[in-house]
C-alpha cells in the first residue's frame, strides 16, 4: 500500500496536482518535507495501538481538519487505522468529499477476524460508508466491496537490472509470511523439484523460516530489499513463483518481467485477474501440483521464459504506468470534487 501511494502521489504531482500526504512519523525522519513535488506531513502516531486496531491517532486529527479547509478533495489509502478514521472524521466535518482505496484490505483474509469485526463495527465502517466513491485495483477486488466501486489498476516501475546470467532453476519469491501470500506452499514445490533452490525476499518470521531449514542451502533468505535490490534479485532468477491469494493486484510478477523474469502466478484474484490479461502464466490456486507443473515447464524451457516475461513486460509498459494510474484517478476525482478541482489530500 505504501509504495503503491508513494508512485501515485509523485504521478499526481507531476500531472500538476497539489498533493499532500499525510503519515506517521516514523524515527529519524522530519515531520514535514517536500519530496519529488509532494508535500509530505508526518504526524506522531501509536504503532502498537494501531497494530492491534484501536484508532488512535494523536496530532493527526488537528492538522487533518486544517487541510480539509483547503482542499478539493481527499483520498484515503485503507480503512482500519487510526489514521483513516481521523482523516474519514475530519474530512466528513468539513464537508470534503473523498476516495477510499482500500488496496485489497477490505476482507479479513482470515487473520484477526474477531478484531477486524469489532473496529469495523466501532469506526471501519464509517469510513467505509462516508467515502463519495471507493477505488478497487482489479474487478475481483471490487466484487469483494460492499458497494460498486471504480477499477483503476496500479502502476508498475522498477530501476534497471543487469542482465540476466544463464538459464538455470533459481526461483524466487517475493513476499511475506502472511497466509494470504501462501509462501509455505513452496515447500512443496522444493519438494517436487528437487534440482531448483529458491530465494525468499521480504519479511520472514522464524517461524516460517523453520518450515525450511530441511532444504538447507538450496533456500536463502534475503530480507527486505531496496528497488535497486530487488531488481538485481529479479534479474539474477530463472523464475518468479507468486502464489499469493486474495491480492487485489500484486505488483511482484510485473516487476520481474520489467527485469526480464518471467512468473508463475495464482489466479482467481486480483493478481491473477491482470497478469493473466498480460500473457502471463497462471494457475488454479492453492493447487500444488499444477504449480509444480507449470514452473518445471518453465524451466525446461528458456526460450518460453523470455518470450512469456517480453509479453508481459510490454503490457505493463504500455497498459500499467503510473501516469494512466493517475488519469484513472482524475476521472474519479471529477466525479466525486469535479473536474477544475485540482488540489488532493
Amino acid at each position: 500500500m505504501a509504495r503503491a501511494a508513494a508512485a501515485l502521489c509523485r504521478s499526481l504531482a507531476a500531472r500538476g496536482h497539489q498533493v499532500t500526504v499525510v503519515t506517521p512519523r516514523g524515527e529519524g525522519v522530519p515531520a514535514e518535507e517536500g519530496r519529488d513535488g509532494v508535500r509530505v506531513l508526518r504526524v506522531e502516531s501509536a504503532p502498537l495501538l494501531d497494530r492491534y486496531l484501536v484508532p488512535w491517532a494523536p496530532g493527526a486529527s488537528r492538522r487533518l481538519r486544517a487541510l480539509a479547509e483547503a482542499a478539493d478533495l481527499g483520498h484515503v489509502h485503507g480503512h482500519r487505522s487510526g489514521l483513516a478514521v481521523a482523516a474519514a472524521s475530519a474530512f466528513a466535518g468539513a464537508g470534503l468529499p473523498y476516495v477510499l482505496e482500500p488496496h485489497g484490505t477490505y476482507p479479513d483474509h482470515g487473520q484477526r477476524v474477531v478484531a477486524k469485526r469489532v473496529f469495523d463495527r466501532l469506526a471501519g465502517d464509517r469510513v467505509v460508508r462516508l467515502a463519495a466513491a471507493l477505488v478497487a485495483k482489479s474487478a475481483a477486488e471490487a466484487r469483494d466491496l460492499p458497494r460498486p466501486a471504480q477499477v483503476v489498476p496500479n502502476g508498475v516501475a522498477m530501476p534497471s537490472a543487469r542482465a540476466k546470467g544463464a538459464p538455470g532453476a533459481r526461483l524466487l519469491f517475493v513476499g511475506s509470511d502472511r497466509p494470504q501470500k501462501r509462501g509455505l506452499r513452496l515447500a512443496s514445490l522444493l519438494r517436487a523439484l528437487p534440482e531448483a533452490s529458491l530465494d525468499l525476499v521480504g519479511p520472514i518470521g522464524p517461524g516460517f523460516r523453520a518450515r525450511f531449514e530441511r532444504f538447507g542451502t538450496r533456500v536463502g533468505f534475503r530480507g527486505v530489499l531496496s528497488p535497486p535490490e530487488l531488481a538485481a534479485a529479479y534479474a539474477a532468477a530463472d523464475l518468479v513463483v507468486h502464489p499469493a491469494v486474495g491480492e487485489a493486484f500484486g505488483l511482484v510478477p510485473f516487476e520481474a518481467a520489467l527485469c526480464g523474469t518471467p512468473a508463475v502466478v495464482a489466479g482467481d484474484h486480483g493478481c491473477g485477474e491482470w497478469f493473466g490479461r498480460a500473457g502471463g502464466a497462471t494457475v488454479r490456486a492453492d493447487d500444488d501440483a499444477a504449480l509444480a507443473a507449470a514452473v518445471r515447464d518453465r524451466l525446461g524451457d528458456p526460450a518460453r521464459c523470455r518470450a512469456e516475461a517480453a509479453v508481459v513486460a510490454a503490457f505493463a509498459a504500455r497498459e500499467l504506468t503510473w501516469e494512466a494510474a493517475a488519469r484513472g484517478l482524475e476521472a474519479v476525482y471529477a466525479l466525486v470534487a469535479g473536474p477544475a478541482r485540482r488540489g488532493v489530500a
